[in-house]
């Protein structure tokens, strides 16, 4: 976490070829003391069981190049994530993500040992992986994506898989509104800041994010900054999106967990804006176009919170293999599938079923029936 100062952001161009390469150049300018002996844990987006061409989880090969480097380094490097889903073992998820494989031989189940956090903001419970909290250095390493009930998901949203094991349903349940979440998400920010942020947009969801329903765009970078709200806030200008209109990053800005002001950080790299990047249809305007709607969101004054109509997630029965996947992991048990698909009013408008669904059945409605204002 910084706060003082200028934050430097670096943003490089990469292919897998060249990764090894420019993690090393990213560790070299950003890490300032010694790895070696130190205990370094890398905690890449694992989401859920999807292979590495769908853009959902963290590359591999970006991974790997940061495991080596580390070992080189002389640091004793452990690799784990609590992903999201009632039924998605870290292992099993690391296996198809290829993130097993890629950190050769690093991998650790982090939610064996937990503790007990209560938030400073919010007073709600946390079930932490006692690993987070011993590590001697902490690389986080989320997605560039869009998010359905958070607008963005970044370094600080990766953080949330910092909670082991059920206790993520039930933080939903107690914060269904992205404000609330996004107070969670800094409470659990704020019980271990990461050392280092490495950010994987290699290819990014656009659209309704983060995982099937959204779109794949090949954008072919890497972000790094040692200051996580400093590192969202250019990635939510690079959408077209205000900072601080955004759920997550406006609680980082109010709570001052790092810089956020275009004059307090420096980037070193080419920052462009994605063009006609998609948000999400849960936080777009109703309006002509795309560019009248993207104009509303980044225009956005500070004082006014995003906020999205509460409008349940729809089933595409062509899609649903019926793997119960949504109804395990519905915080509310507000779902079933079998033996017909029934959604109760007890449904909080999570979209937890959107994000996990391995098929994409679950979605979000047109954007014709939201309205942001």
């Amino acid at each position: 976490m910084q706060t003082a100062g200028v934050s430097k952001v670096i943003i490089e161009s990469v292919v897998v070829e060249q990764m090894r390469e420019k993690v090393e150049m990213i560790l070299s300018e950003l890490v300032s003391g010694s790895l070696s002996g130190q205990t370094v844990l890398v905690k890449p987006n694992m989401v859920g069981p999807s292979t590495p061409d769908f853009g959902h989880t963290t590359h591999p090969e970006l991974v790997r190049a940061v495991v080596r480097s580390c070992l080189d380094r002389g640091a004793k490097v452990q690799v784990g994530d609590n992903p999201g889903g009632m039924k998605s073992s870290s292992r099993r998820v690391a296996e198809v993500t290829g993130i097993m494989e890629a950190s050769e031989g690093c991998f650790r189940s982090i939610s064996d040992q937990v503790v007990k956090r209560t938030g400073t903001e919010t007073g709600f419970t946390f079930i932490i992986s006692k690993l987070v909290l011993e590590a001697d250095f902490v690389i986080n390493m989320p997605k560039f994506k869009t998010h359905v009930m958070t607008l963005c998901s970044g370094a600080i949203k990766n953080l949330f898989g910092y909670v082991a094991g059920t206790n993520k349903a039930k933080l939903h349940v107690e914060a269904p509104d992205p404000a609330d979440f996004a107070r969670a998400l800094c409470d659990i920010f704020q019980m271990r800041p990461p050392d280092l942020n490495i950010m994987d947009a290699l290819t990014v969801i656009e659209g309704n994010g983060p995982c099937h329903t959204g779109q794949q765009r090949e954008v072919g970078k890497l972000l790094a900054s040692t200051d996580a709200l400093a590192l969202d806030c250019v990635k939510a200008r690079m959408m077209g999106v205000n900072p601080a209109s955004a759920p997550i990053t406006r609680e980082g800005i109010h709570r001052k967990l790092g810089n956020w002001e275009d004059e307090r950080i420096e980037i070193r790299g080419e920052v462009e804006p994605i063009p006609d990047f998609l948000l999400p249809a849960t936080y777009r305007p109703k309006a002509p176009d795309r560019d009248e709607a993207n104009k509303v969101v980044q225009e956005s004054i500070p004082e006014i919170m995003l906020t999205r109509t509460t409008v349940k997630p729809v089933w595409n029965q062509d899609n649903c293999i019926l793997c119960e996947e949504c109804v395990e992991s519905c915080p509310a048990e507000a779902l079933t599938i079998v033996p017909e698909f029934v959604m109760t009013d007890a449904c909080i408008s999570c979209y937890c079923c959107v994000e996990l669904c391995p098929e994409g059945a679950m979605e979000v409605p047109d954007v014709d029936v939201f309205q942001v204002y």
